[in-house]
């Protein structure tokens, strides 16, 4: 490499010596009588206005020779040694917006090509040290297994390069690298925007591979049971600079049928189009389809159903005008049904468990002590554990709750004042729940009239809802986390990817089990008990925006440190070579005739 390419100028001298040799004057042999009346009698070899053939070419060749070895040393050429290589970590964004492109010309397949030829470089601007050490950059780093020690394994790594994250932290990649490697490891970023904040300079070196477009996308998909139909809500946006024109159908997956269809709408730009329509009950899986366009993932969405069944809940025996208002909470939430047999939740004082209900029933004790004797009022602070899914969204500011601070709960207390439990779970082995409420003097208290009481009542539904038999969520985002629970007796699962990978089959023993979503389509679960499944769609507007795309380069891997320690400067050898074809040229010039 050269180290100062500006001295590359002294080739302009190169052509003034081959002028000088084109415009020489050749003597002519002509006999006088005698040459006193000559006024100078000597005259020029050298010069003239007349292009001649070239003379001597031996010493023109030697002079030009030393003019070009003078200005290459002039550059500091340095040579790189192999040995000496210091190792690279390289970062690669594995997010979906690096698939952006036409004709598979592709932000990842331009990265792919240029990183072949900088693994085979030996000699260059930016060379590849070994050993290789590859890391994915998606929602969180991920270090993929193993170091490629030449080119040919640094290419076989690059083949478990997939992008379809929603997102890529390359800061936390970049950290990862920092911290896993030694202090003379560089670190190569490949993406395809540029980076937002300074980089380490002389370690870290920014390539990205993208171009700037317009995009259409499907950033929101909602599907929900309401009033006995399911209910699609979708957002799509216009994520570019120009008007684009929304052509989006909505078809059955199973018969391929037409459901719904918008052409010829004009999105501005950054406008969002909201899309309200009805689905009847016995369409299973539809699909979202919009217009082929430079980002593919995000023009397809599979939505399923939502789980349908609300919960069976029946109200035993509470005080009076107490048991209405759980009635009535209850309703609100569209989450459960009141019934008298066969429940799965049971709201009642506290009582033993009566004989008749199912093993898998979670009961609700309401604890309702009416003596105020035996009561006091808390105004807080209240300590909340806030990890529990039955606590999300309580705030008890301006809350009055009386409780008997003397009463043993059984259980983990979710809130308590102080060191008097207000509300526990207790879990049992076959799965249930045993949750105790305190809902004393409930009449002079404010909990029952505060906006905490039907959230209460919400989680508490929402929470048996979850531990119902198959998924929580059948309709989730691309990055994030399925549930699924599985019934009682299931010991393995089989898991199917939409991508048709080998499938997995992990050991449950009843527990549920969490699956991650990194892949969009739709997975199936395979139990004894039966067959599930849950779609991931993209769903992304920041990922999918490809506005701040571009093609550059950024930093530089050769400080002062790197190349002393790894580069060996040739100048002088150059310099030496100067010599010798100086010397020769003098001793050509002496001995002539």
């Amino acid at each position: 490499m050269l180290t100062a390419p500006l001295a590359l100028l002294g080739l302009i001298s190169l052509p003034l010596v081959v002028g000088i040799y084109l415009f020489r004057t050749r003597s002519r042999r002509c006999e006088v009588s005698s040459l006193f009346l000559w006024v100078d009698r000597s005259q020029a070899k050298q010069g003239g206005r007349r292009i001649q053939r070239l003379q001597l070419p031996l010493l023109i060749i030697l002079e030009l020779l030393v003019l070009i070895l003078l200005t290459v040393a002039a550059t500091r050429p340095m040579f790189r040694l192999e040995a000496m290589g210091r190792p690279t970590a390289m970062i690669l964004d594995a997010s979906y917006s690096m698939t952006a492109g036409v004709d598979d010309d592709t932000s990842q397949k331009r990265a792919v090509h240029d990183l072949h030829r900088m693994f085979s470089a030996q000699i260059g601007s930016q060379p590849i040290g070994y050993p290789v050490q590859l890391i994915l950059a998606g929602s969180k780093p991920q270090l993929l297994p193993g170091r490629a020690k030449n080119a040919a394994e640094a290419q076989e790594l690059l083949k478990s390069w997939h992008c379809v994250s929603p997102t890529a932290d390359l800061d936390a990649a970049v950290s990862l690298a920092a911290n896993i490697t030694t202090p003379g490891t560089k670190i190569l970023v490949v993406t395809d925007h540029p980076p937002t904040g300074e980089i380490a300079e002389g370690r870290v070196l920014w390539k990205s591979y993208g171009k700037r477009a317009d995009n259409l996308a499907i950033i929101h998909a909602s599907r929900v049971f309401q009033d006995d139909k399911d209910r699609l809500l979708l957002e799509i946006a216009n994520l570019g600079e120009k008007n684009q024109q929304l052509r989006m159908s909505i078809v059955e997956t199973k018969r391929q049928r037409l459901l719904f269809q918008q052409e010829n709408r004009t999105l501005e730009p950054g406008q969002t189009h909201l899309i309200r329509t009805g689905i009847p009950q016995d369409i299973e899986s539809i699909e979202v389809r919009l217009d082929k366009d430079v980002l593919a993932i995000d023009n397809r969405l599979t939505v399923l159903p939502p789980n349908r069944r609300p919960v069976r809940v029946q109200v035993g025996s509470l005080p009076d005008g107490l048991s209405d208002k759980i009635k009535k909470a209850i309703e609100s939430t569209g989450l459960a049904t009141l019934v008298q047999d066969r429940p799965e939740m049971v709201f009642a004082t506290q009582q033993p468990e009566p004989p008749s209900l199912s093993v898998p029933t979670w009961m609700v004790t309401i604890l309702s002590e009416t003596n105020t004797e035996k009561l006091k009022s808390f105004i807080g602070p209240f300590i909340v554990d806030h990890s529990s899914p039955l606590t999300t969204g309580l705030s008890l500011d301006d809350v009055i709750w009386s409780a008997n601070e003397n009463l043993e709960m059984n259980g983990t207390a979710l809130i308590s004042a102080g060191d008097v439990p207000l509300f526990t779970e207790q879990r049992r082995r076959n799965g249930s729940r045993i949750l105790t409420i305190q809902i004393n003097d409930w009449q002079r208290s404010t909990l029952i009239t505060s906006p905490v009481f039907p959230i209460l009542i919400w989680n508490i539904l929402k929470y048996r809802t979850s531990q119902t038999v198959g998924m929580t969520v059948n309709n989730l985002k691309l990055g994030t986390e399925a549930e699924f629970v599985p019934a009682e007796g299931d010991e393995t699962v089989e898991i199917k990817t939409p991508q048709g990978d080998s499938p997995t089959v992990l050991s449950v023993s009843g527990n549920p089990v969490r699956i991650p979503a990194d892949q969009t389509g739709v997975f199936q679960i395979t139990t004894a008990s039966g067959i599930y499944q849950f779609a991931v769609g993209t769903l992304s507007a920041e990922e999918s925006n490809l506005l701040n795309m571009a093609t550059t380069t950024i930093g530089n891997w050769f400080d002062e440190e790197t190349l002393r320690t790894e580069f060996q400067p040739v100048a002088w050898l150059l310099l030496l070579a100067t010599l010798l074809l100086m010397t020769t040229h003098h001793w050509f010039i002496a001995v002539r005739k």
